[in-house]
């Protein structure tokens, strides 16, 4: 339980009520009794002292910082349960090195089981140095500690955090290490990390296009403003390209987080406001933010000091401080749009590094060609891949430390009944393991099946053959686990460590893979940007844009640097234009509703000026279940009264009425027949400003991972998003006649059984005519 604020008034108070209160319960046994919570005993080294909540709320008070939640660190969903005897976990600490830490305290919230004795505890490692130790105890079970980390430890990258425990529920040394009362868990919501950081100075002397994947770092600890600058406003495809290209990169860059994208015009400077590279920009309104220059160089002339305008010879980047010393200016140009776009592409693919000086004039440039689906795809095609290309090393497991592929397939994958993925493994085990030991295999933290090992002397085991269905698989990304299990005969059998080794020349062998998908289908679009991106280079892929204001244009170039970070690679050949959008492609439309075209809206599942219905199932209807025979349940089907697991298990609200966007936007995805046929999503708002605001919001992973149906509403400054299935289904991609027929028949089973019978009648009406043929020919032979 967290500690009170009159707690937090009067520190030495409180401990001398703690000491009170403890030996109290020692004397007459209160301990399980009391509810209130107490900081638990901790031993930390010298350099690194956990303390109370006091001085850390004092610290916080005197220089506010950033507060992180443990949840932010961690893709779990809930709390960290630490289980078994020896357990463990791990959190990852982004420090940019743009930043420098001054201070961090972890503020840690956690429960333990009431079973445990003292020799339990907690450990807290940060880059494989012990900062705090927490005794675990039945007398104390909620913990609630301030554990202040060194500063110096935490360097720029990813710094590990490792929670460990040790967990005894008896004195002797035979337990079971398995026993269910072995548990604490870690509170990632209560639990934050309280950082304090300031921006390192930029100077002209430093500064280097080198450092461009530093200052657009994913780790800083404030979300950077980013703006792009255009010399004149976007009226053009050619600068809307070029705009919309440095949005990937910056999109790229920041890999898992996205910044706002604003796009300003640039303003002549007056007063003598201007300054450093740029002595004719007004920097007013680009305060606070990282700002891009991009224009070509005659357009950029009036802006820029005259000894780096005549550097430009090609494709040009260069990268200034600017005034406050803690923001860049990077300056994107050339002599032609063509140099322009170019120079905005080599700036996008953040795999380049860029050359150790401020200024570069680039003469060519040749991205490479990718096929279909990568590399969003390790797995694209049929095949045999070993552990190695598909990002995985070899190394020991656990059970607390799991083995852990990643498999990751096209979008649109459809999986035939009897398709297999069979796995090759090669693993070695340790010798001496008790006979009852398995490795247990989950797919999605799914299980799936085990492996069972019963050589007791060890060895090396090669091509051990097991398979999985395809089915099992969902389209894109999938985590195949590997976590041993020891199952003692006897108690204390198996004491130590299981060791096992999994090597990356493990290999699946993946059967032909169709590509099909039902859509509409926003949850797909958000999770793998399909059907955008199957094309690496985004090829069939066109944004259009449907108004020049620059709100408009930033929440356009906002939506393409997040399908960039999907797709992880620059998409050069997307179109991005404010006319009509090129044949054979699947069409994004970004607008407000008084300047999207109406012709594309015709088959939109709103009109945006008409009503709309909702429907939601959200009271379930149990009904009874009957014992029946096979046809029974066959017959019920088809006549549409089998309902099991179907919505008419539960009782519909429906709401149809007059509907308009209201400080909101929204997602709408369908099949546009005035484009051809082509897959279109529009993003929708009342106005440009709502159209900005509500894009910067649906961005965030929070919000953009809850898209699904075909219809998403934003509400802007809530935290939720509406989302609803509206318009009719269609099917993408292909597949073969006979998949086809069987994919119908699972969707339409009634289909299938009209489609039999009508056969079966077909069949038996033409051998009674055969019949009757045969006997009238005998009946001839035979003069009758």
């Amino acid at each position: 339980m967290p500690t009170s604020s009159r707690e937090l008034a009067f520190p030495g108070s409180r401990m001398k009520l703690a000491a009170i209160v403890a030996g109290l319960s020692l004397m007459f046994g209160w301990a399980q009794a009391q509810p209130v919570s107490s900081q638990a005993p901790v031993k930390a080294p010298a350099s690194a002292v956990a303390t109370p909540a006091t001085p850390a709320a004092s610290v916080t008070k005197e220089a506010p910082g950033k507060i992180v939640p443990l949840s932010n660190l961690s893709s779990r969903v809930g709390p960290i349960r630490l289980t078994r005897v020896e357990s463990s976990a791990m959190l990852s600490i982004p420090a940019s090195r743009r930043e420098t830490v001054k201070s961090a305290v972890l503020h840690l919230v956690t429960t333990n089981s009431i079973s445990i004795n003292d020799r339990s505890q907690l450990v807290v490692r940060v880059n494989n140095r012990t900062v705090a130790q927490l005794q675990l105890s039945a007398r104390q079970p909620e913990i609630t500690a301030d554990i202040r980390l060194p500063a110096e430890l935490l360097q720029p990258g990813y710094n590990q955090m490792t929670f460990r425990v040790a967990q005894h529920s008896q004195d002797s040394q035979c337990e079971d290490p398995n026993a269910p009362e072995l548990w604490t868990e870690i509170d990632t919501t209560a639990s934050v990390l309280k950082l304090q950081t300031e921006m390192k100075p930029l100077t002209p002397q430093t500064l280097q296009l080198s450092d461009l994947n530093d200052i657009f770092d994913p780790k800083v600890q404030t979300l950077p403003k980013i703006n792009i600058v255009t010399a004149a406003h976007p009226g053009t495809d050619a600068a809307l390209s070029a705009g919309g290209m440095l949005a990937q990169g910056i999109g790229l860059k920041m890999r898992y987080l996205m910044p706002a994208i604003r796009q300003l015009d640039a303003q002549a400077s007056s007063g003598g406001n201007g300054g450093g590279a740029t002595p004719g920009l007004a920097l007013t309104s680009l305060a606070g933010a990282d700002n891009l220059l991009v224009g070509t160089a005659a357009s950029l002339k009036p802006f820029l000091d005259p000894k780096i305008a005549e550097q430009i010879k090609g494709s040009f980047l260069a990268v200034y401080p600017m005034p406050d010393g803690q923001h860049v200016m990077l300056i994107v140009s050339g002599r032609d749009d063509k140099e322009v776009q170019r120079a905005a592409e080599v700036f996008a693919w953040q795999r380049l590094e860029f050359p150790s000086q401020s200024q570069w004039n680039i003469d060519s440039f040749t991205p490479p060609r990718m096929p279909a689906y990568l590399p969003q795809a390790n797995i694209a095609a049929q095949g045999t891949y070993n552990f190695k290309q598909l990002g995985f090393n070899t190394g020991a497991f656990s059970g607390n430390a799991p083995a852990e592929v990643n498999v990751n397939l096209p979008p649109d994958v459809y999986a035939q009944e009897d398709a297999q993925m069979e796995f090759r493994l090669n693993f070695s085990q340790g010798a001496k393991i008790n006979s009852e030991s398995m490795v247990n295999l989950y797919l999605n933290d799914v299980f799936q099946r085990s492996i069972t090992i019963d050589e007791r002397q060890g060895g090396y085991y090669e091509n051990y053959r097991l398979s999985l269905p395809l089915r099992n698989f969902r389209p894109g990304a999938n985590v195949l686990s590997f976590r041993p299990v020891v199952l003692p005969d006897r108690l204390c059998s198996q004491t130590g460590p299981l060791l096992m080794t999994l090597f990356d020349s493990s290999s699946v062998k993946v059967p032909y893979i169709y590509r099909f998908a039902e859509l509409p289908d926003l949850a797909r679009f958000s999770s793998n940007a399909f059907p955008y991106v199957t094309q690496s280079d985004g090829s069939h892929l066109s944004l259009q844009v449907a108004d020049k204001d620059s709100a408009t244009i930033g929440a356009a170039w906002t939506l393409l640097a997040k399908l960039a970070q999907k797709q992880t690679v620059p998409m050069s050949a997307a179109q991005v234009t404010f006319g009509a959008p090129a044949a054979d492609r699947s069409v994004l439309v970004v607008g407000n509703a008084a300047t999207l075209p109406r012709d594309v809206l015709a088959d939109a599942p709103w009109k945006l000026d008409g009503n709309l219905t909702f429907a939601g199932a959200s009271i379930p209807m149990a009904t009874p279940s009957q014992e029946s025979g096979w046809f029974r349940q066959q017959f019920q089907t088809l006549a549409g009264t089998n309902r099991s697991n179907t919505d008419a298990d539960y009782l519909n609200t429906v709401v149809s009425g007059d509907a308009r966007l209201a400080h909101q936007l929204l997602v709408m995805q369908f099949r546009s027949q005035k484009l051809g046929g082509a897959t279109t999503t529009v993003f929708a708002s009342a106005n440009p400003a709502q159209l900005q605001e509500g894009m910067s919001q649906l961005v965030a992973s929070n919000y953009w991972n809850n898209m699904a149906g075909d219809v998403t509403l934003l509400t802007l400054g809530k935290p939720d998003v509406a989302t609803q299935r509206i318009g009719a289904t269609y099917e993408e991609g292909h597949i073969g006649k006979a998949e086809y027929l069987g994919y119908i028949g699972s969707k339409y089973p009634w289909t299938l059984y009209g489609v039999s019978v009508v056969a079966l009648a077909i069949l038996a009406l033409l051998c009674w005519r055969l019949l009757r043929a045969h006997l009238r020919r005998r009946r001839n032979l035979d003069g009758v």
